[in-house]
């Protein structure tokens, strides 16, 4: 698996694209945050086209660049999770007054649900993993083949998501983070929406909000 990290907004939000390898010609885009100039040079300047956008919540900051992708790549392929659908196409559940924009898209053309086993797209296969707390639609992309985990707001270096918001709930987050997360492999290596990457063992080690 060949992952680029682009940092993108204000809310420095970790954009990824994900391939097979560096040859792939196609690629994954998981959370296209706000400003999404820098990520449409850097697919057009690298020749590659986005089959699919997966995001990890509703939030504006991780759906941001949604339609300036679909304008450029028209074929592109938006997923999300059902039970934050509702926030690609209203405002106010997205946030995105807080982020001083109004961010808007058209619904997601692939819904998510808890049932969900498998996500595929470019040539890539993820098992999805529903982990509500920081929204109610929440998820993490995870591909043992690779050890990889993608983790939206749910888990970062050090610390966890925001359960402040409408719909968050933090005893939700760290018992699904506890259930479906450090259950995986400890050499997992995790992205986080934010900040730097990481891994099941430094964050079973480290991460004061996961100590019993």
């Amino acid at each position: 698996m060949h992952i680029d990290t682009l940092i993108l907004g204000d809310f420095q939000t970790n954009c990824y694209c994900v391939r097979p390898d560096a040859s792939a010609a196609t690629c994954l885009v998981i959370d296209p945050g706000l400003e999404p100039e820098p990520l449409v040079h850097f697919l057009r300047r690298q020749n590659l086209e986005p089959a699919a956008i997966a995001l990890t919540h509703g939030h504006a900051d991780h759906i941001g660049g949604v339609e300036t992708l679909r304008r450029h790549w028209p074929k592109v392929q938006v997923a999300i999770h059902k039970d934050d659908a509702l926030m690609l196409t209203a405002p106010a559940e997205n946030l995105s007054i807080l982020a001083g924009c109004m961010v808007q898209t058209r619904p997601a053309e692939v819904i998510l649900d808890s049932e969900s086993i498998d996500y595929k797209a470019a040539g890539l296969r993820f098992k999805i993993l529903h982990t509500p707390g920081h929204t109610p639609g929440g998820i993490c992309l995870y591909s043992a083949e690779d050890d990889t985990l993608f983790s939206g707001d749910t888990l970062f270096a050090g610390s966890v998501g925001r359960s402040d918001f409408p719909g968050g709930s933090h005893e939700l987050l760290i018992q699904m983070i506890t259930e479906k997360l450090l259950i995986l492999p400890e050499k997992t290596r995790v992205y986080p929406g934010h900040g730097p990457a990481t891994t099941l063992r430094n964050e079973k080690k480290f991460n004061p909000f996961l100590k019993n």
